[in-house]
C-alpha cells in the first residue's frame, strides 16, 4: 500500500484520511492539476489587491470614488464586514484574525496538560482536509503557503490546539486560529513520528522553532488568506471522519461479539434466516444477520437449547445493530462529501484566465442585490455559508445515538451471559467457588455506567444553537461540540464490547470446557466423576468445579474449544485469550479490559482492528462493510 496519498481537491477518500490522520509515516502530495487551480484563483486575489490599492490612492473621501470592497479582502470580518481597510493595513488584518482567534480553552489551567488540546490524529485529520479544501481552487491562497501546510503534515507538525471554543458555524475559527497561529511564531507544538503519536509534557516547542521542524521558514499570510486559514468546519469534519472510521469496525465488532454470546447461551439460529432480514428489506439489518450467520457457521452450539426464542438482546441483535449501521452508512455518505468540499467564505470561482468568474452569479437577476460600496456585477467573490456546520453536527449527533444503541445492547448481553436464571445454566457471574469470588459481577456494573453516559452524550448538540458575532451569526451549529462528544461515546462502545467479548469468552469456556448442559444444567463432572457427583458438601463440590474449570480452561484446551464454535467466532475466542487470561478467582480487571478493547480499536500498524483482522483471517473474507448512503443523484 502506497505511503503517498496525493491530494487533488475532490477525490479524498475516508480510508486515505484515516491512514494520513494515524499514521506519520503516510506522506501527502498535491496533484499538478490542483495546483495550477489554486495559482489561478490567487491571481484573482491578487488583482483584486492591486485594484483597491490603486482606487485607494485616487480616493479624495467621496462617495463617487470610493474603492470597490470585497468582502474578507478588503473589508473586516463578521460585524465589521462594511468597515474597508487602508492597503497598507490589509496583510496585518489576514495575521489578526489567527492571533484574535485564538481563544480557546482546555480541561485544566495547566498549559502542560495533554488533556487541554486536540489529540494528533485529529489534528493531522483537520491538515489534510484544508489542504484538500485549497486545492479546490475557491480559497484564494497562495500555492506557497498550501506547501507549508503540507510541511507541517508531512513532518509530524501538530500545534496545540485547545480543545473548546467552536460554535461550529462560521468555520470552527478558534481551533483552526490556534492550528495556524504557530505561523505568526505564537504558540506551541510537538512533533510525532511513526509509531509515536502521544503528546507528552516538556515535549511542546515554542513557535519560534517551527522552522527548524519545517526545514523552511513558515509562510506568513497575506490577501485573504487569514481567513482562508480560519474559514470552514474542519474540525468539526475530521470529528466525524475519524468517529465514523471507528464506528463501522464498532459495528462489525458489535456482530462479532453478538455471535459469541448466542453461542454461550446456546441460541436459536432461526432469527438469523436471510428470508426475515430481506422480508425487511433493510440493508443494514441484512448485513448484520448476514455477518453473524458467517460468524457462527460449523458452531456445535447455536440451536442446543432447543428453545423457541431468545431475548430481544440475542434475537434482535441484528435489528438493533442493522438500525445504527444505517446510520453509520448516513454519517459516511455526509462526511465523505465535506472532506472534498469548498467551506471557505468568501468562494472564488476563477475562469481559465483567472480575471472573471465562471459563470454568470445568480444574484445579478436581482436589482439592488449588492450594498453601496460593494463590488456587484464584476463579481471577484461569492460570500455565502459554506462554513456551516450544520450536517456535520446532525451527523455527529446521530452517530452518538446509534454507538450508544450498540453499547446498549451490548450490555444488556453482558447481562445475560451472567445471570443464572437466565443464561441456560451457565454459573451465576461465571466464576468459579462462587461467594468468596465475585466474578464478573462489576465489570457489567462498569458497562451499565458507561452506557448511562453515553445516554446522556446522545442528548443531541445541534438543537442548541446560540447567536454570535453581534447576533449577525445567529444560528449555529454547534458541532464540533456533537464531534467532540461523539468521540467519547466511540471509545465508550469499544469498552463495552470488549467487556461482553470477555465475558463471552468465559462464558463459552463454561458451556464448552465444562459441557454445561443449556437444558438441564448437568456439567463434565456430573458425567465423568463420581467423587464430584457422589459428596454431599457443597463446600468441596465447588472446590473440585474450580479444579476441573482451571484444568479445562487451560491452553492446551483452547483450540478444542474454538473448535467447537464457529470458524469466525473460535478465531475471535482465540485472539481474546491472547490478551486476557480466563478468571479463576477474583482479580482486578481493568487491565484485562484495556487489553481487549486494543483488540476493538483501530491499530494503524494492521490497518484497522487487530480482533476483525483475526477473524477475517479465518473465515478468508470479509464481513459485510458499510458503504456510504446514496441518494437518486449518486
Amino acid at each position: 500500500m502506497s505511503r503517498v496519498i496525493t491530494l487533488d481537491g475532490s477525490s479524498l477518500t475516508l480510508t486515505d484520511l484515516v491512514r494520513v490522520a494515524r499514521d506519520p509515516a503516510v506522506q501527502v502530495a498535491f496533484d499538478p492539476a490542483a495546483t495550477e487551480r489554486v495559482k489561478r484563483g490567487w491571481k484573482r486575489i491578487e488583482r483584486i489587491g492591486e485594484d483597491y490599492e490603486t482606487a485607494y490612492r485616487a480616493w479624495r473621501g467621496d462617495g463617487a470614488s470610493r474603492p470597490m470592497l470585497d468582502y474578507g479582502v478588503t473589508t473586516g470580518f463578521g460585524e465589521f464586514k462594511d468597515i474597508p481597510i487602508r492597503p497598507r493595513e490589509l496583510e496585518q488584518l489576514q495575521r489578526n484574525i489567527l492571533l484574535s482567534h485564538s481563544v480557546g480553552v482546555g480541561e485544566t489551567t495547566d498549559p502542560d496538560d495533554p488533556a487541554n488540546y486536540f489529540p494528533a490524529e485529529v489534528i493531522r485529520a483537520v491538515l489534510v482536509i484544508r489542504l484538500n479544501a485549497f486545492l479546490k481552487g475557491h480559497s484564494g491562497i497562495r500555492v506557497e503557503l498550501v506547501e507549508c501546510v503540507g510541511r507541517m503534515l508531512n513532518r509530524g507538525v501538530v500545534p496545540l490546539v485547545p480543545i473548546r471554543g467552536s460554535v461550529g458555524a462560521s468555520g470552527d475559527l478558534c481551533p483552526l486560529a490556534h492550528l495556524f497561529v504557530v505561523l505568526l511564531g505564537e504558540g506551541r507544538y510537538y512533533v510525532v513520528r511513526e509509531g509515536d503519536m502521544s503528546a507528552r509534557r516538556g515535549r511542546f516547542e515554542p513557535a519560534s522553532k517551527l522552522g527548524g521542524d519545517l526545514g523552511a521558514q513558515p509562510v506568513q499570510p497575506r490577501l485573504k488568506e487569514g481567513l482562508a486559514l480560519t474559514n470552514g468546519a474542519t474540525f468539526c469534519a475530521a470529528l466525524l471522519a475519524l468517529g465514523v472510521a471507528d464506528a463501522e469496525s464498532v459495528a462489525n465488532v458489535a456482530d462479532v461479539a453478538a455471535a459469541l454470546a448466542l453461542e454461550a447461551v446456546c441460541g436459536c439460529a432461526r432469527a438469523l434466516d436471510p428470508q426475515i432480514h430481506r422480508s425487511r428489506g433493510l440493508e443494514g439489518q441484512i448485513d448484520s444477520a448476514a455477518n453473524m450467520r458467517t460468524l457462527v457457521r460449523g458452531s456445535r452450539q447455536v440451536e442446543a437449547a432447543g428453545a423457541v426464542q431468545d431475548v430481544y438482546s440475542v434475537r434482535c441483535a441484528p435489528q438493533v445493530h442493522g438500525a445504527s449501521r444505517d446510520a453509520i452508512a448516513h454519517a459516511r455518505m455526509v462526511v465523505e462529501r465535506e472532506i472534498n468540499a469548498a467551506t471557505d467564505n468568501p468562494l472564488f470561482f476563477p475562469g481559465e484566465g483567472g480575471e472573471r468568474h465562471a459563470a454568470k452569479p445568480f444574484d445579478l437577476e436581482f436589482s439592488g442585490n449588492w450594498p453601496e460600496g460593494y463590488r456587484g456585477g464584476d463579481r471577484a467573490s461569492y460570500s455565502a455559508g459554506n462554513f456551516h456546520g450544520q450536517p456535520l453536527g446532525l451527523a455527529a449527533d446521530f452517530l452518538a445515538i446509534a454507538l450508544s444503541e450498540i453499547a446498549d445492547i451490548s450490555e444488556r448481553r453482558v447481562q445475560l451471559m451472567l445471570d443464572h436464571t437466565l443464561n441456560r445454566h451457565l454459573p451465576a457471574n461465571l466464576i468459579p467457588r462462587r461467594g468468596v469470588n465475585s466474578g464478573y459481577m462489576l465489570i457489567q456494573y462498569c458497562a451499565a455506567g458507561i452506557v448511562s453516559e453515553n445516554k446522556v452524550l446522545s442528548h443531541p448538540a445541534t438543537v442548541d444553537s446560540i447567536p454570535t458575532s453581534a447576533n449577525s451569526e445567529d444560528h449555529v451549529a454547534m458541532a464540533t461540540h456533537a464531534g467532540r462528544k461523539l468521540r467519547t461515546v466511540v471509545g465508550n462502545a469499544q469498552a463495552v464490547l470488549a467487556i461482553e467479548l470477555l465475558v463471552a469468552a468465559q462464558a463459552v469456556e463454561w458451556r464448552i470446557g465444562m459441557g454445561i448442559d443449556p437444558v438441564n444444567g448437568s456439567n463434565r463432572l456430573d458425567r465423568e466423576d463420581p467423587a464430584y457427583r457422589d459428596t454431599t458438601d457443597a463446600l468441596d463440590r465447588a472446590e473440585l468445579e474450580a479444579q476441573e474449570f482451571r484444568a479445562r480452561t487451560a491452553a492446551e484446551y483452547r483450540g478444542d474449544i474454538a473448535g467447537r464454535l464457529g470458524r469466525g467466532t473460535g478465531a475471535a475466542y482465540l485472539e481474546i485469550r491472547q490478551a486476557a487470561e480466563p478468571m479463576l478467582a477474583d482479580r482486578t480487571l481493568d487491565e484485562d479490559i484495556r487489553r481487549v478493547r486494543r483488540l476493538v480499536e483501530y491499530s494503524p500498524a494492521d490497518g484497522g482492528s487487530r480482533l476483525l483482522g483475526a477473524v477475517e483471517n479465518a473465515l478468508e473474507a470479509r464481513l459485510r462493510r458499510i458503504g456510504a448512503l446514496r441518494t437518486g443523484r449518486d
